[in-house]
């Protein structure tokens, strides 16, 4: 094959030639396989080219997880342009807001979410980007803009060094930032990822069922013979020595730098599926990334946004999938769904979680309700390209609470003066590595406040416990995570802010059986003014995702000040955090 000198476009081609027919997405009734993947996104690489997008242009696109989100963001990274996901769930004045501040040149969506593109773009007047909108029924211009182009790879030169998306997070204080990630942290982490299941993996202690399902799944010539030797006292401790998991992510990293890994990695696809995980939240946009430079992913989705247990189980049963992976929310929808005891439930071998902390009890009952599956929870932050740590748990007997297992890249915990604590003492934790990010968009102070000396301070509360692994204690920054949506109070409070009866606002979390966490509005109103807290809650509504809008809002005499002002919030959380 010819070789690309694009990163994106030499995976695909490699993709395309050793694995041409495989599935690569399954959208309900469509397929695709890479060869025609790879075909469409050259297609719309050139076609882009052809109307003035530029190596380092910025590509937004508001799709939910559909083929097309797959197709433009790779059409960019071929074009040598930086992919910028949007949040589907944004109103207009936040598309608008991360549209200026990414500089995008282009913007494509999906007519579903026309309110948020099309107010942003008009509010942006002489600013706005040029669009392309993907319609359900023809004619639609996306599929015109496709069909226009050349089925050429345009050969557009990237390397490791370039970014090769922008993740827009929240932060605690300010507006969203855009955290630059690089090809080159992708395939770090992904290096380092496999190479840590490999090795703890060979560690666990399967049960026969677990073990066979295992070599059903990867049809490895001789791997029936050799998988039973894991067990072995010898091959553990193989398996454990630090010096075997370096070899096997330096082998990996060299693999992963090839196209031809394709040929390996397809002999032994998996399909994935992520119902509750949207791709413009980097937990699992990088899985889109792995499953390009690792060769063996078949993305499986719903053409709906919304996460419908009913609708999730059924497609399990349907299309198979190998691994699933949901918030804490949606498992806990999906263990609680009356369908669950009469679906065929089998082929999911390995159920992830992420983006907030799963409990042992609901570990517990995923087991129950997806007999013989391996548990992989994780952690992460869109600065690290994400994961920092992960756990494998295969039995019940083994799961602990708020335990986000071992980290696979250097980790610390320290006090307030950056100095490292002992095992067992809680601090913020931070992390160092190749995968760590190129920086925040645009914000140089931003960058600064959030590193130290090569360290990136995560803002999260934390202890190593007696057996080396990462409990998670509680969250420094003031975030709220509610159903694995971050909710960042200062955003909220300026919205609430505006409304001419409110004086004073405070915005905290407070727990919530459904949602993990719920947005509260705690208000001070105006000497005379009055306004009910349905009044409130649709004035957000206005200029905020439904998620971000407060689910309660309590209005009070008077909220606590420090001597110099400020709202206390550990008092607002003590007086209204329950309840």
């Amino acid at each position: 094959m010819r070789y690309s000198p694009n990163v994106t476009g030499n995976y695909l081609g490699g993709l395309a030639a050793h694995n041409g027919g495989g599935d690569a997405v399954i959208c309900g009734p469509r397929r695709l396989d890479w060869a025609a993947l790879a075909r469409r996104v050259n297609r719309l690489a050139s076609a882009m080219i052809a109307r003035g997008v530029r190596p380092g242009d910025k590509v937004a696109f508001l799709f939910h997880n559909t083929p097309a989100f797959i197709e433009v963001n790779f059409a960019a990274q071929v074009c040598g342009a930086v992919p910028v996901p949007v949040n589907y769930r944004f109103t207009a004045p936040e598309a608008e807001r991360q549209l200026r501040h990414s500089d995008a040149a282009a913007l494509f969506y999906d007519e579903r979410w026309a309110a948020a593109a099309e107010g942003a773009v008009a509010a942006m007047g002489e600013d706005a980007p040029w669009t392309v909108v993907r319609r359900r029924d023809p004619p639609s211009p996306y599929d015109e803009l496709v069909a226009s182009g050349s089925d050429v790879d345009p050969g557009v030169p990237t390397g490791w060094d370039d970014v090769a998306v922008m993740i827009y997070t929240g932060g605690t204080t300010g507006p969203p930032k855009g955290v630059m990630l690089t090809y080159g942290a992708h395939r770090e982490m992904y290096a380092a990822l496999l190479s840590q299941i490999i090795t703890r993996g060979a560690r666990l202690d399967l049960t026969d069922e677990q073990l066979r399902r295992v070599i059903d799944t990867m049809p490895v010539p001789g791997l029936r013979y050799l998988a039973p030797l894991s067990r072995s006292r010898i091959a553990k401790r193989v398996f454990g020595h630090p010096r075997t998991g370096e070899l096997v992510r330096r082998s990996l990293f060299e693999l992963l730098a090839r196209p031809e890994w394709a040929r390996v990695g397809y002999r032994f696809a998996i399909r994935y599926m992520t119902p509750s995980m949207p791709f413009f939240h980097d937990a699992s946009y990088q899985m889109l990334m792995l499953g390009l430079m690792a060769g063996n992913l078949t993305f499986v989705l719903s053409d709906s946004p919304s996460f419908d247990p009913a609708v999730v189980l059924e497609t399990v049963e349907r299309e198979q999938p190998f691994f699933l992976a949901n918030v804490p929310t949606g498992w806990k929808k999906l263990v609680d769904h009356p369908d669950v005891e009469r679906r065929d439930l089998s082929s999911v071998r390995v159920a992830a979680t992420g983006t907030g902390v799963c409990s042992a009890a609901l570990k517990r009952r995923i087991m129950a309700a997806f007999p013989g599956v391996i548990i992989i929870d994780m952690l992460g932050q869109t600065e690290m390209t994400p994961i920092t740590s992960f756990r494998i748990d295969a039995s019940p007997a083994t799961v602990k609470d708020r335990s986000v297992g071992q980290t696979i890249v250097e980790a610390r915990v320290v006090d307030a003066q950056g100095r490292e604590l002992a095992r067992g003492e809680a601090g913020e934790i931070w992390y160092r590595g190749s995968t760590v990010m190129k920086g925040y968009y645009k914000d140089r102070d931003g960058t600064a406040a959030a590193t130290r000396d090569g360290w990136l301070r995560s803002g999260d509360l934390g202890y190593i416990d007696e057996e080396g692994e990462l409990r998670i204690v509680d969250r420094l920054r003031e975030c709220i995570n509610t159903g694995g949506e971050k909710v960042f109070p200062l955003e909220v409070e300026e919205v609430l802010g505006q409304h001419p009866a409110v004086e004073l606002v405070c915005v905290i979390g407070v727990p919530d059986e459904e949602w993990g966490e719920a947005v509260r509005a705690v208000v001070q109103l105006r000497p005379g003014r009055r306004a009910s807290t349905r009044e409130l809650t649709d004035f957000c509504r206005e200029q905020l995702a439904g998620y971000k809008t407060p689910r309660s809002v309590v209005v009070v005499p008077e909220l606590p000040l420090s001597p110099v002002g400020k709202v206390l919030r550990a008092r607002v959380r003590e007086l209204h955090g329950t309840g």
